[in-house]
């Protein structure tokens, strides 16, 4: 007896001193019964249908994995005691599961994400617990920093502006919000100006819809390609680029280059930036990386550069003059620079008051109070009137801000960073939060806080910014959770959102790859940047060249009698609608695939 105990004395003494503990054998075949539930998923990923999957299962493929690469991962542990070898085998396979979990439920849902993180975490705090992942010993230099930042920007730029293109190469993006900037940079590239008649169905500067003089920072470009396709690369590239400034803040202040990196790819993988791309063209996406360069030479104190970027980011849109206020009052309180302060917040009222009036001068409608009609008093429009609602009534405030159907909008802005940017040191560094109460809490209209469009932006720098100030301030151990959490629930929920938007885009590829050029050259080859043409919303894109162009379904005025209709078979019901206008009064002069081109007699 007294042998036998000696005996596995001696067993569990070699197994400690080779780092496989009890922990680390159970943390060994977690990894693989984990992967084994991964390679399930990737042959039949419909685990949502209880029956289905379970009669897919092979069970003795499934116990041969998972016993064999636990015994694997024990035996390699023991013989070349490599002490992180099954944790950093259990967070990359735990990532890996729950990447392929997120990808393989076809809903878009909250909950089901904060239940795949509660597991993740589970994993982290225990990799992260006694530096199992060996942290401590891996070391990155800033140099090295800077090429994986190049590398992400070159293959996030490269991969996105293809795969968002793809919608407007087979005919899916609609007049809102595409066909308006085709048509205007068309119109921009010929005049000079910004004149769209798509957008309010009479010719009109969209100027008088938002002020946005950014638009002619992309001008030469398009003169250039005089392409739809370099709008949404040239966005593409804008949101990319805001890697670069990333990389630039946590140098200045002197994160580590584990940090920078990790920093960079949740960058690249934050669900409110690249997700939004892929519906069609707005000026908004510019925000997230002129903000952050705003940011960084705020950091450096470079006064020239701070207003230029100021300047810049105020020429975005008339509202973008919210975020410079508030970063204007964040420099007043936080970095106690009063100069450069004032002028900030200067510039930012009066630019919005110039900004404003210039919108009230071109259009019928000046800025767009109506999404926040909620907020006004006796039926009274106007800023003073939400104000008032604000400051006197808080409860109402609270209730319109926190509803069901914007929980998800904080779960995408906020749980992939690990709410980090509440984590500051100095709590008025909150401040910068501020914009996301009227730009996307306090509204009605359902896109303000839906991260699939473009009002999330402007927030998402402040947010992410935010992030890097908490990780710095934040302990070892709570840091290092922190930032592996981050990292993988961003390339989960990335994913999750992704995922279904590239399938689909794919998918309008091999449905129209034989067909989409002919009906190009069809549309140029039979109308003219002299005709006028009423044309279907997914075709009217595709016309940018046309200088008097309307739209089907119409918003704005009835349908009327044109040179041409452009008809668009997929659309059944708003091409009865354009049929039953032209009547017997015109003749079909081109058909290609999906298209009909309709000549007046």
């Amino acid at each position: 007896m007294e042998t036998e105990k000696k005996t596995l004395k001696e067993i569990f003494e070699k197994l400690s001193t080779s780092h496989l503990s009890g922990e680390r054998i159970i943390a060994a075949f977690v990894t693989s019964f984990m992967l084994g539930y991964a390679l399930q998923l990737i042959k039949n990923p419909i685990f949502y249908d209880l029956n289905e999957y379970y009669n897919s299962i092979n069970f003795t493929s499934f116990w041969t994995i998972t016993i064999f690469l636990g015994v694997a991962l024990c035996f390699f542990t023991f013989v070349l005691k490599l002490k992180s070898l099954i944790p950093r085998a259990l967070i990359i396979v735990s990532t890996l599961l729950s990447t392929i979990y997120a990808t393989s439920y076809n809903t878009i849902d909250a909950y089901y994400i904060i239940g795949l993180v509660i597991v993740d975490l589970i994993v982290v705090m225990w990799c992260v617990k006694d530096d199992k992942l060996e942290i401590s010993k891996i070391d990155v230099s800033y140099k090295m920093c800077f090429i994986i930042a190049c590398v992400l920007f070159l293959s996030t730029t490269v991969l996105f502006s293809y795969l968002t293109s793809l919608r407007y190469q087979n005919f899916y993006n609609a007049t809102f919000d595409f066909g308006i900037f085709t048509q205007m940079y068309e119109n921009m590239a010929v005049t000079g100006l910004p004149l769209t008649t798509v957008e309010r169905s009479v010719e009109m500067s969209h100027f008088g819809v938002h002020f946005s003089p950014i638009y002619y920072l992309l001008l030469p470009g398009y003169m250039i390609f005089r392409s739809p396709i370099y709008l949404i690369c040239a966005q593409t590239f804008v949101v990319c680029v805001g890697i670069f400034p990333i990389f630039l803040i946590c140098k200045k202040l002197e994160l580590s280059g584990k940090v920078t990196l990790i920093f960079e790819i949740i960058y690249a993988f934050y669900p409110c930036l690249l997700n939004g791309c892929f519906y069609d063209f707005h000026e908004n996406k510019m925000l997230t990386t002129i903000i952050l360069f705003l940011l960084y030479f705020i950091l450096c104190e470079k006064n020239i550069p701070t207003i230029i970027m100021s300047l810049l980011l105020l020429s975005v849109k008339e509202d973008a003059a919210i975020y410079l206020i508030v970063i204007a009052i964040y420099v007043l309180i936080n970095k106690k620079k009063k100069l450069i302060g004032a002028i900030m917040l200067a510039l930012a009222v009066v630019y919005f008051i110039i900004a404003q009036r210039v919108v009230a001068s071109l259009g019928s409608e000046g800025v767009m109070m109506w999404r926040l009609s909620d907020y006004f008093v006796n039926e009274k429009e106007g800023f003073f009137s939400v104000f008032k609602s604000i400051l006197f009534d808080m409860g109402y405030l609270i209730k319109m801000m926190f509803t069901a159907d914007k929980f998800p909008f904080i779960i995408w802005m906020f749980l992939p960073l690990m709410f980090t940017p509440f984590m500051q040191k100095k709590i008025s560094a909150l401040i910068l939060l501020l914009p996301i109460i009227p730009i996307n809490l306090m509204q009605s209209w359902p896109y303000q806080y839906d991260i699939d469009y473009q009002y999330t932006y402007g927030v998402a720098a402040l947010v992410i910014f935010l992030a890097i100030l908490g990780i710095k301030n934040m302990k070892t151990n709570a840091k290092r959770v922190a930032l592996l959490m981050s990292v993988i629930v961003c390339v989960t929920v990335f994913a999750h959102l992704v995922q279904p938007k590239i399938k689909r885009n794919l998918s309008y590829e091999e449905s129209y790859k034989n067909v989409t050029e002919s009906i190009e050259e069809t549309l140029h080859n039979k109308i003219k940047r002299e005709d006028s043409v009423t044309a279907n919303h997914h075709i009217a894109p595709h016309l940018y060249f046309v200088r008097e162009l309307y739209t089907v379904p119409e918003y704005y005025k009835e349908i009327e009698q044109t040179d041409y209709f452009v008809l668009d078979t997929r659309d059944e019901e708003n091409t009865q609608k354009m049929k039953e206008v032209m009547r017997d009064d015109y003749v079909c002069v081109g058909r290609t695939s999906f298209v009909e081109i309709h000549k007046k007699k």
